[in-house]
Parts: structure tokens; sequence; C-alpha cells
């Protein structure tokens, strides 16, 4: 039983690293994206903010499913859940907290569901944070660039 908690743990390590490091990338890049559209003379416009926070969303979405991919992988590499197809589902359905009965991992591999559950609700509230931090770049509520301030 602790040898099965300590490969759990060992497995989550490896779940936690790469969803962070995915997460560190991803929301630099897309940092840097909106540093380089919102530069543009026309940014301020409502129009153009609202295209950069429909990618900024989109982009942040895309993170997610490479975070779930990751788990997914985890759940069949460890045969907790063998079909690729349920793992990608049980992945999202437990990342998002949503959770369901259509698909279950084995028993010894729920501790470890429970705390990807636990590092997705980390994960979207980093995002929502960074979402918001875009917001206010923007001036999406001033109509001014959060420098002009």
């Amino acid at each position: 039983m602790t040898s099965l908690i300590l490969l759990q743990l060992g497995w989550l390590a490896v779940g936690l690293t790469a969803t962070v490091l995915i997460q560190i990338a991803g929301l630099s890049l897309i940092s840097r994206l909106v540093n380089r559209l919102s530069a543009r003379p026309d940014a301020v416009a409502q129009t153009w903010q609202i295209a950069i926070m429909g990618l900024v969303v989109y982009l942040l979405f895309v993170l997610h499913l490479m975070q779930i991919a990751t788990y997914a992988a985890i759940y069949v590499v460890t045969n907790a859940i063998p079909s690729l197809h349920n793992a990608l589902y049980f992945s999202a359905a437990t990342f998002t907290t949503i959770g369901g009965d259509v698909v279950r991992t084995e028993e010894a591999w729920q501790l470890f569901a429970a705390l990807q559950g636990l590092n997705g609700i980390i994960m979207v509230g980093w995002s929502i944070a960074f979402l918001v931090a875009v917001t206010h770049r923007l001036g999406m509520w001033t109509g001014k660039p959060a420098g002009e301030q």
C-alpha cells in the first residue's frame, strides 16, 4: 500500500512539473504576444481589444488541453485507465473538477485523480488571474491602456 502511494506521488510530481512548465511557458508566450499586439496604434480600439482577449482565451484553452493530455498520458502509461479516449475524458473531467461516473480510474489511483483535480483548480485559477491582468493591461473597462490610467 505504501509503495503504491509513493508511486502515485512520483507520477504526481511528473504531472505537476509538466503542467507548471506548460503554464509558465504558455503564459510567457501569450504575454509577449499581447504586448506586441497591444503596442499597435489601434490597440485601444474596442474591437481590437476584444480580438486580443478572444485570442488569449483560445490560447489558454489550448494550454489546459495540453495539461489534460499530460495527465491522460500518465493514466495510460500506468494502466490506471488503459484507453486513451477514456483517459482523456477522465482527465478533462478531473482537471476541471466537473467529475463524472462514466469513466473511472482503478481504485488504487483515486488519490492521484483527486490530486490532479487540485492541480487543475490551481492551473485554471492562475489562468483566470492572467486573464484579468491582460484585461487590465488592455484597458478594457477604461478605454485606456493600463499605463495611461
